[in-house]
């Protein structure tokens, strides 16, 4: 059965440890803005890791057929040797979690770390959480839910 990365965004310190041992893993470098994970910041003081939910939607925006996903794990994979960098995926992801690497100028998209993220495994507040597909289902809808509970906007008549 295929998983998935699920956030526990109260537990989030802001420390961005997650960032670290991305980037790490991936180019053996500490650099946030090589990192496939991104800890954001909003007011009142609420930090948050915003990351690939493996939806898919880059796969078909991408004009060289440089993403797929991982038939093993599920997971996004971006072809570096096919990837042209022209920032289709960064575009149409809704999450923002799509990023450009500032050095190799190619797509950075969480491709889960072949089935053991780093992120997850490193975060010492347990804010990430890898879990099958059925309980991240649960969890982004639970999370959804409340997302729309705080923002709904009535609906109005459209003006004639």
């Amino acid at each position: 059965m295929w998983k998935n990365i699920i956030i526990h965004p109260k537990k989030c310190t802001g420390c961005h440890l997650c960032e670290l041992y991305c980037s790490f893993h991936h180019f053996k470098i500490n650099n946030p803005s090589r990192s496939r994970i991104h800890v954001v910041r909003s007011e009142p003081y609420i930090d948050s890791p915003v990351l690939c939910i493996q939806c898919g939607l880059c796969i078909n925006s991408c004009p060289v057929g440089a993403i797929i996903r991982n038939k093993k794990n599920g997971a996004i994979n971006v072809l570096i040797d096919k990837c042209i960098g022209c920032a289709q995926c960064v575009f149409v992801c809704p999450y923002g979690a799509a990023t450009i690497d500032p050095v190799t100028k190619k797509a950075l998209i969480c491709d889960l770390c072949d089935g053991e993220p780093e992120c997850v495994k490193n975060c010492p507040e347990k804010v990430l959480e890898y879990v099958d597909s059925t309980k991240a289902v649960y969890y982004k809808n639970l999370i959804i839910s409340k997302l729309l509970k705080k923002e709904s906007v009535p609906l109005e008549p459209y003006p004639k």
